[in-house]
């Protein structure tokens, strides 16, 4: 009989809940339990906020503290945290935990509807009986008081997730959005008010959309996003890629015909590269991407699978920015912090979305009362990839076709040299490289450098692109200065291609093509 093959366990990629994660024993958990255990362990100011970007564990970090202070030991076996003098071993505490990922609705009556059934569900779990008269934030006042005296410890564990996804439904309506949010601060204010209630806190979000008004009755809240001892407590770490997942990343490399140093490498290219703090020099890769890859064996972009966001992508267009033009962003601390939901500031929703993160620290001078800045950038090749796809199917249209499907319109042209299709769509120089064309730009000759000149097996095809001026004036220049004489007489016919890119219309004027 065949030995049979060992099964590597893999980091989960969707799996959020800790105790079904360890007892199912079909995923990895990569440990974290030292970090959140320095979290937890003050008995005093142990009430936090963290900011990351989506699918970056959050929620199974959530989970996990419940598992920790709920005292389930047997979860932790062979983890940093069993061996540590942990109070929830020896005295447990009652973990209360929710989302605001549940609270939704399309006006502001069906949001406070939904707010107003989380808290009598967090009355039945605790065994209380469900206040008939009161506001929603009166409520869950009373929730908190009433749940800590009832508790053995006389204090509750408190553990929010999403807290800013009631707010962020009603971005385009900034009517509907003031009253969410003014609901939401008299909700989360009730934390600071019942704070001597409170064990432990931990709030977790993507964004700080809503922290100007909503955290102004939460400044006891620790914002911990940008700490350097917890630059490390979200994502996959290039140690750890040596240590805890070698032979996942070992049998991806054996998948793609790459050793481990290959292998890695190419992780790291593809996921690594967010820097949370400007203190450390850590940099992690994005967990559920990772787990991905290491899952199905295939390097690839999966972060934007689980859902564009097209707001990013909006801005960036009202913006008139291109992806290229997000590679060296200067910023200032202070942007970064908070991100305003009526003003939506690109470069901090771009670095609170994940989008960007911190390439270098230009330390000021403080004798010149300079600040530090940053140096923005996005992180890796599968963030690079997100946001030109994205930037492309906003640009080009995309609700008639998928993006692939033009992108194989796109190579048929080419090949049959139906330049003018090609040209129509006005997706040239953003799209030439992505349907394998490989443009060769700036090809010298004699007399100067042709703009571009795209070679297949059956023609060569010469670009002059010229800005308010005419198609004809580019074909003119083409002649003139022998772009493609180089060419002519061979094998192959020489197409010229002359485009004029008129300002006022922000297009191009109909090309012309000679054979």
């Amino acid at each position: 009989m065949e030995k049979e093959e060992r099964r590597i366990k893999v980091p989960t990629t969707g799996v959020c809940d800790f105790p079904r994660l360890i007892l199912g024993g079909n995923g990895k958990y990569v440990d974290k339990t030292d970090l959140l255990y320095r979290l937890a362990v003050p008995k005093t100011d142990s009430q936090y906020f963290i900011s990351r970007p989506r699918r970056f564990g959050k929620s199974l970090m959530l989970s996990t503290l419940k598992a920790m202070f709920e005292g389930r030991r047997e979860l932790f076996k062979g983890l940093a945290i069993d061996k540590l003098p942990w109070e929830g071993w020896t005295q447990p505490t009652p973990v209360y935990s929710f989302t605001m990922g549940d609270v939704s609705g399309e006006n502001y009556a069906e949001v406070k509807e939904e707010l107003g059934v989380l808290v009598d569900r967090l009355f039945e779990q605790a065994g209380l009986s469900v206040p008939e008269k009161g506001t929603i934030p009166g409520k869950f006042r009373e929730f908190l008081v009433s749940a800590a005296k009832k508790s053995p410890t006389g204090q509750i564990v408190v553990l929010i997730d999403e807290y800013d996804e009631p707010v962020a439904a009603f971005l385009d309506d900034l009517k509907t959005l003031r009253r969410v949010r003014k609901l939401l601060h008299d909700f989360y204010e009730k934390l600071k008010f019942s704070s001597d209630s409170i064990r432990f806190l931990m709030m977790t979000g993507v964004t700080k959309l809503t922290k100007l008004s909503v955290f102004s009755g939460l400044n006891h809240l620790t914002d911990i996003s940008s700490f350097q001892q917890y630059a490390t407590l979200l994502g996959y770490t290039p140690d750890e890629l040596d240590g805890a997942l070698r032979e996942n990343v070992e049998e991806l490399g054996a998948k793609n015909g790459m050793d481990f140093a290959a292998a890695k490498k190419a992780i790291l290219s593809w996921y690594d590269g967010y820097r949370f703090s400007p203190e450390s020099e850590a940099r992690v890769c994005n967990p559920v991407s990772l787990g991905s890859a290491l899952k199905i064996g295939k390097l690839k972009g999966y972060w934007e699978t689980t859902g564009r966001t097209s707001l990013v992508i909006n801005r960036m267009t009202n913006a008139g920015k291109l992806p290229a033009d997000l590679e060296n962003v200067s910023a200032r601390p202070l942007t970064l912090d908070v991100c305003d939901a009526e003003t939506l500031p690109m470069v901090s929703l771009l670095y609170q979305g994940g989008y960007l993160t911190i390439k270098d620290v230009k330390k000021g001078d403080p004798t010149k009362d300079e600040t530090d800045s940053y140096v923005l950038a996005p992180p890796n090749l599968e963030v690079r990839e997100a946001l030109f796809e994205g930037y492309l199917s906003q640009a080009m249209g995309l609700d008639e076709d998928p993006f692939n499907t033009l992108v194989d319109k796109a190579k048929r042209q080419i090949a049959s040299g139906d330049w003018m299709g090609y040209l129509a769509k006005r997706y040239f120089q953003l799209f030439a490289s992505m349907t394998g064309a490989n443009p060769q730009p700036e090809v010298a000759t004699m007399l100067g450098y042709a703009d571009a000149v795209i070679e297949t097996p059956k023609e060569v095809c010469v670009f002059e692109f010229k800005y308010r001026k005419s198609a004809k004036a580019a074909i003119k220049q083409i002649r003139e200065r022998g772009y493609a004489d180089k060419w002519i007489g061979g094998d192959r016919p020489v197409t010229l291609v002359g485009i004029n890119f008129n300002p006022k219309k922000r297009n191009i004027d109909m090309p012309i093509i000679e054979k």
